[in-house]
């Protein structure tokens, strides 16, 4: 079983920087009800926060810098270091998914006139 993403990014990693205040191009209270856990449908609230550090699974990255973000402000961009995470751990039921499985799609076709 894999270990949680909180578990597995803080292993070696002794110092943590913290980013606070940085918003990108995704805003949480906004579109609270898009953005949620492919697997349990958790939806991460402004101050959740993910850990830049060593991933060997299944991100196989292990050059963590150890920033604290949240990771839905810059779509899966590491803020401290500019890796950008392809997988994402949920904090409710600590499975794995891929970053980009967690944004839900709108099912209006904007792209027509109405």
């Amino acid at each position: 079983m894999m270990e949680s993403m909180y578990h597995a990014l803080h292993r070696g990693k002794p110092e943590i920087n913290v980013i606070i205040g940085t918003r990108f191009d995704v805003d949480l209270d906004e579109n609270a009800g898009r953005i949620r856990c492919p697997f349990c449908e958790w939806t991460p609230e402004r101050g959740s926060r993910w850990y830049c550090g060593n991933c060997p699974e299944p991100e196989g990255f292990l050059d963590g810098c150890g920033t604290a973000w949240n990771t839905f402000d810059t779509r899966g961009l590491c803020p401290g270091c500019s890796h950008q995470w392809r997988w994402t751990s949920c904090h409710s039921c600590s499975r794995w998914s891929l970053h980009e499985d967690w944004y839900e799609q709108d099912d209006k076709d904007f792209s027509q006139p109405t």
